[in-house]
């Protein structure tokens, strides 16, 4: 089942009627080729309609989504980023909708930035919106930025190598954990190790340490680095 499909059934079931009813009205006009402005009046009001309740996915809805496209994870999801999503899959796919995507990153507030991301990779020109993720890998924001390294398959599937390591390494550096990015014992890399060992032992230097999580990224290029790689990581 197509993901807009899906969440707009989930969110039947959670939102009242009418709040319901408004966000379906709104993601028939804009798949109809509604005027910009209904769709960026849309994303907004969507916090007002359905609330920054969890999304909260059932074992079955969780399954489905990851049936609609791998990686997909729920559990950080509101129902507001739900029906942001619906309203984004609303866009009738191709050039004039990565530019309103674009427009609408350059507006957005802290709440709407982190739906846009979350979202992202669910998009049909996802990787025309590389500049997007890149944006919110660097982003001073922690919402955002856990928003993008978090259970969101994008990066692993669109990020290049340098965008890929700068995540992992930033999510060391704001201590939000490695095994919640999805991909990353599929795309660590000798470069990858390399930097977290840089940074290992400067953190040593420090008298600080990184998360052992860290290990994994290095574990399989430690003969690259000596015998004492594993206690620097580890601090065994």
């Amino acid at each position: 089942m197509a993901p807009r499909t899906l969440l707009l059934d989930w969110l039947g079931r959670r939102l009242t009627p009418a709040a319901f009813d408004w966000l379906k009205e709104r993601c028939d006009q804009i798949s109809g080729g509604a005027p910009d402005k209904t769709f960026f009046l849309a994303f907004g009001q969507a916090l007002r309609h359905a609330g920054k309740a969890p999304f909260a996915p059932s074992p079955a809805e969780q399954a489905a989504a990851v049936s609609a496209h791998p990686g997909w994870d729920l559990s950080d999801w509101s129902r507001s980023d739900a029906a942001r999503a619906a309203v984004l899959l609303s866009l009738p796919p191709g050039p004039m909708a990565v530019e309103t995507v674009l427009r609408l990153h350059q507006s957005a507030d802290l709440g709407e930035h982190v739906a846009l991301v979350r979202a992202l990779f669910l998009l049909p020109d996802a990787q025309a919106l590389m500049h997007l993720a890149r944006e919110a890998i660097r982003s001073n924001m922690r919402d955002v930025f856990a928003a993008m390294s978090q259970r969101n398959p994008y990066p692993a599937e669109h990020c290049d190598e340098i965008a890929w390591n700068q995540m992992v390494v930033k999510c060391l550096f704001v201590d939000l954990p490695l095994g919640t990015i999805i991909g990353l014992d599929r795309r660590v890399n000798p470069a990858l190790a390399g930097m977290i060992v840089d940074l290992a032992k400067e953190r040593k230097a420090a008298k600080r340490f990184l998360s052992p999580e860290a290990w994994r990224c290095v574990a399989p290029f430690a003969g690259e680095f000596g015998p004492e790689t594993k206690t620097l990581i580890l601090g065994e």
